[in-house]
């Protein structure tokens, strides 16, 4: 990564991290919402995919763990800085590629916000532009990110019909 402050519109998989020395106060008034302002962002961020949050709430866990259970980072890729990562204390900003909806930005973050790092998520790397080749005939390629996985009411509903009519079978024997 060249220059952590410029977001090309092509950009996958990586995640900037960012931390404030604003008093409780101050802390308590970013919210996802509100964090392309202070990072200097001329465009609205998806805040789907921002967290903030205090270091406190991860402390035993600690941020290097977060980052690679959480985001998938590589251990390998945190070797080094891990005692640095989980001495961090304070409200943590965590804003991922997709929060710029594949749009170009040039950051520029705001007096107390201190950016710490960019991770890169294993797998996620830039689409590179490649001529159709024989081997390439008959596949589709990913015009964006892929869709979210299926989650939610929509994916058990099969689990809870059979469920549905094996208690109604059951009720009928039990009754007759």
């Amino acid at each position: 990564m060249k220059d952590p402050y410029d977001v090309p519109s092509s950009e996958r998989g990586v995640v900037r991290l960012f931390t404030t020395d604003l008093d409780a106060e101050g802390n308590s008034a970013i919210t996802p919402t509100n964090v392309h302002r202070l990072l200097g962002a001329e465009l609205d961020l998806d805040p789907s995919r921002i967290e903030v949050f205090p270091s406190t709430v991860i402390e035993d866990m600690g941020l290097s763990a977060y980052l690679a259970e959480g985001y998938g980072i590589p251990v390998d890729d945190l070797q080094g800085t891990t005692a640095k990562l989980d001495s961090i204390k304070g409200l943590l900003i965590l804003v991922s590629s997709g929060a710029f909806k594949a749009q170009t930005a040039q950051l520029a973050p705001a007096e107390g916000i201190r950016f710490v790092g960019a991770f890169q998520e294993p797998g996620m790397r830039p689409p590179k532009t490649m001529g159709a080749t024989e081997s390439s005939e008959g596949h589709l390629s990913p015009t964006g990110p892929p869709a979210p996985l299926q989650s939610g009411p929509r994916r058990f509903w099969p689990i809870a019909l059979l469920a549905l009519l094996a208690a109604a079978v059951l009720i009928l024997v039990v009754v007759f």
